[in-house]
């Protein structure tokens, strides 16, 4: 009877989450309708001429999420179509990217790719390769459905973009299935801190709800399946401290490999090796057994998904330092970031699972560690919430650091931190309240805050998965502006789905202007931007006016999520 109903809660559970993560899951997808707008009345250009006109470059000892053609030099302004091969490059982008800028990377890695010539090096390391191999054999299994056409000919996709488009709903929907995985294993996890039936059941909803998730089961990106991993990594570890089984002991060091094998930033899951040994009163000879045993195994499962990475280390690292070093310029460590974070931790959760879940967090570490325990409470059962606690902390802390600058997707690397608090949350309630009815609050109030929260972010992949995408309407309002006189167009980034609306690369001059603010005698007629939010532009300008339908009253954004992305328009003052 038991196992009856925790199955049925289990599969109401999976129901819900599936329905959130696969709604609107083709938002932002590439499509012919944006040649109407990119070539105006002219010819549409084939997908061959195209690639005589803007050739690809896969130079082999680069990255493939290295630039081809960096602008390396930006103070100064740079006209970006000038050329019929700049407005090449810059159609490719509009026929092969979605509107979120890393999506193409994992395509561009298996695009690489030869395997009838023994070439499965992915030149992509910090997406490991249990994400990048996995997504192939997504693919591999759309095109045994018919659902996708495979072809080694890029000159097909370029004319037929919505072919295309199907490969990221395939590694969106792996994504996804690793986001119905860690449904299953918060549940199992809150279930190993108490006996009560609603605690996991609410810890699961909040995670199916937070709009952290909801974004990364949207986004063909590896941090999810990571998160997934770690707490998979911290089930297995907690077994090991409570037990001493083996096979705990052998789950841990594989699973912790597993999540640095599918991104390489989770690197701090390597932490609870060390604690599920020193956590269990044994021989100290035992926990360095322990501990040795499971970080081989986390280094032989590393290695096996990530063979090229072993291969290029003990070989020639040009490749690797490539990849590597075009990740390491993204960040730079600022105490200035902290706040930043935080704000982006509240944004994933919702604020009523963040409050509650630090505050609790905090509590339930004060009840572990109290002096006067209860008789029947083993250390082992005291301590093992730092397996969870530790590798949260150091990833806030690493990516806390990094955040000062960043744009609301950075969101996305507190994702573990903020599914561990939402559990807290849910046991805290649990924990620290008496009276049924104050409980039921309590949980009414976290359910509630961050469904509205979560909504916010489905709506936004609906209406992008719709008729009439936002960033379609953007089009059609530059566009009248081309057709009131408007012939300059300024742009903070290279124009691509994400930056930029689709505008004529015909009658508009783009402007890439200097990163500095510097502009010297360059005046564009109109600039624009992507934001976050409507208001948290860097800007005003000096000589220019805020189109006020650029910036409409919404009370609620989803700031880490590229869907439905509001931008700025600004027109110069006569």
């Amino acid at each position: 009877m038991v196992f009856l109903r925790r199955a049925v809660i289990l599969t109401g559970l999976l129901t819900v989450a599936a329905t959130v993560f696969l709604a609107g899951i083709d938002w932002g997808l590439p499509s012919a309708r944006v040649d109407a707008f990119l070539f105006g009345d002219r010819p549409v250009w084939t997908g061959r001429s195209l690639l005589q006109l803007a050739p690809a470059d896969a130079a082999p000892d680069r990255g493939a999420d290295v630039d081809a053609n960096p602008l390396t030099v930006r103070d100064s302004s740079i006209v970006l179509n000038a050329t019929d091969a700049q407005r090449a490059e810059i159609i490719r982008r509009y026929r092969l990217f979605t509107y979120q800028p890393d999506e193409m990377i994992t395509l561009m890695s298996l695009a690489r790719m030869r395997p009838g010539a023994g070439d499965l090096d992915p030149r992509l390391y910090q997406y490991g390769g249990l994400w990048v191999y996995g997504v192939g054999l997504m693919l591999r299994m759309g095109a045994a459905v018919d659902f996708l056409h495979l072809t080694a000919d890029p000159a097909f996709y370029l004319d037929h973009p919505d072919a295309f488009g199907r490969f990221y709903v395939m590694a969106r929907l792996y994504a996804a299935l690793w986001g119905l995985v860690g449904v299953w294993t918060v549940h199992r996890l809150t279930r190993r801190y108490t006996q009560h039936r609603w605690p996991p059941i609410i810890a699961a909803l909040l995670v199916i709800l937070m709009p952290v998730v909801i974004n990364q089961a949207h986004e063909a990106k590896p941090h999810l399946p990571g998160a997934v991993l770690m707490l998979l990594a911290c089930l297995a570890a907690i077994g090991y401290a409570r037990t001493g089984a083996p096979r705990w002991c052998i789950g841990a060091g594989i699973l912790c490999g597993a999540a640095v094998g599918m991104v390489l930033s989770v690197w701090p899951i390597a932490v609870v090796i060390p604690l599920m040994a020193l956590i269990r009163a044994d021989p100290r000879r035992r926990q360095w057994q322990a501990m040795g045993a499971a970080t081989g195994l986390l280094f032989i499962t590393y290695f096996i998904t990530n063979p090229f990475v072993m291969i290029h280390l003990v070989g020639d690292r040009s490749l690797l330092l490539s990849n590597l070093g075009n990740t390491q310029a993204m960040y730079g460590v600022l105490l200035a970031g902290i706040p930043r974070a935080a704000r982006l931790m509240v944004e994933g959760m919702s604020p009523a699972p963040a409050i509650l879940g630090i505050a609790g967090a905090m509590g339930l570490a004060w009840v572990a560690v109290r002096r006067h325990r209860p008789a029947d409470a083993r250390p082992a059962r005291r301590a093992d919430g730092w397996i969870l606690a530790a590798p949260a902390i150091l990833l806030s802390c690493q990516f806390a650091l990094t955040a000062a600058g960043k744009p609301g997707e950075y969101g996305r690397f507190f994702l573990f931190p903020d599914m561990v608090l939402a559990l807290a949350a849910a046991l805290a309630v649990d924990r620290f309240t008496c009276k049924p009815l104050v409980r039921g609050a309590c949980y009414g109030l976290l359910l509630a805050t961050t469904a509205v929260f979560g909504a916010v972010y489905v709506r936004a992949y609906l209406r992008d998965a719709g008729s009439v995408p936002g960033r379609i309407e953007w089009a059609d309002q530059l566009e009248r502006l081309n057709r009131q006189g408007g012939r300059t167009l300024g742009v903070l980034a290279e124009p691509a789905p994400y930056s930029l609306p689709p505008v004529d690369l015909f009658d508009w001059q783009i402007i890439l202007l200097p990163r500095s603010g510097r502009w010297g005698r360059t005046r564009p007629d109109l600039i624009v931007r992507a934001v976050d939010a409507p208001g948290e532009s860097a800007l005003p300008l000096e000589g220019y006016d805020l189109l006020p339908q650029s910036a409409p009253i919404q009370p609620m954004v989803a700031r880490l999520s590229w869907a439905d992305k509001p931008f700025e328009v600004w027109v110069r003052r006569p």
